[in-house]
């Protein structure tokens, strides 16, 4: 039996308690691939993080990103929360890279605020990845009224940054109203899509550019608290969807409310000729435990 040190953070949320929960093994060596599913599954947060040396020396760490179910391309919340833990255990200030399944993060790590915050660099722009859901099938598996799902501009496309999701707007209201439905939501065949994020324009916080929800059963995560790994390829279905004027935009992008997790993801979009050309995703991140696993 051997010891491996972990941390347990909130994140995307400036308080305990919020956010969406995350585990990081602070050192993995050691560990087979089998191995960090049943430790994720020991967790049941939506994603556990394990931290291995980087294959490139130039690199902070390479980086390993496991739900329930499987082992995860890339995910938002576990990289800005496995930076902001490492950066603490070692006491960096300069920018990490971490070196994930889908390429390397710059993360750059903010410690001297009151609650610490981190941002990364996408490498993977947003762009369409091939067909998407039936909006019928979508509409049941989330207990919405029929007609609900935009079928214009928005209509629903899959579309990735590092991890292919379904988007389907609605209005707010039908959003907050949503419901899983487990028996409905199998006749959505999602491939390679790790899930389907709601979204709608406005929010709870009056600052808020999206609401939005994601479910994702294959993954084991009938709902998430947070996923930054669909607010980075947010910007590619709204660029998709509408005009999008040159320039930065700043978004918050709101999730949790209804599972009583209230979480804010900061999104950095820049678009040149009505194209996304760059999206950095940050957010805070609160300690909640530490302490040895015996495995």
């Amino acid at each position: 039996m051997h010891q491996f040190e972990f941390e347990t953070l909130d994140v995307f949320t400036d308080r305990r308690f919020a956010g969406n929960p995350l585990a990081v093994i602070m050192d993995a060596r050691g560990l087979a691939h089998a191995d960090m599913l049943a430790i994720t599954r020991e967790f049941n947060y939506s994603e556990t993080t394990f931290v291995l040396p980087p294959e490139d020396p130039a690199n902070t760490a390479r980086v390993r990103i496991f739900t329930i179910g499987y082992e995860m391309p890339f995910a938002g919340h576990p990289t800005v929360g496995t930076a902001i833990a490492i950066a603490r255990a070692r006491k960096l200030t300069e920018k990490l890279r971490l070196e994930l399944n889908t390429g390397v993060f710059p993360v750059r790590v903010d410690l001297d605020r009151p609650v610490a915050f981190a941002e990364f660099q996408n490498p993977n722009l947003p762009s369409e990845k091939g067909e998407a859901a039936d909006a019928a099938l979508i509409e049941a598996a989330l207990s919405i009224p029929a007609g609900s799902i935009d079928r214009g501009p928005h209509r629903i496309r899959k579309v990735g940054a590092g991890a292919n999701f379904f988007f389907a707007k609605a209005p707010l209201n039908v959003v907050r109203k949503a419901k899983f439905n487990s028996a409905a939501f199998e006749a959505v065949r999602f491939g390679d899509a790790v899930g389907v994020l709601l979204y709608a324009e406005g929010g709870e916080s009056e600052d808020a550019a999206f609401h939005v929800r994601m479910f994702a059963p294959g993954a084991g995560i009938p709902e998430d608290p947070a996923t930054g790994g669909a607010a980075a390829a947010l910007p590619g279905q709204i660029a998709l969807s509408q005009n999008f004027a040159d320039g930065t935009h700043q978004w918050v992008i709101e999730q949790g409310f209804e599972m009583g997790r209230p979480s804010r993801i900061h999104a950095t979009i820049e678009t040149l000729g009505g194209a996304v050309k760059s999206v950095r995703i940050g957010g805070n991140a609160v300690p909640v435990m530490k302490g040895l696993l015996d495995y």
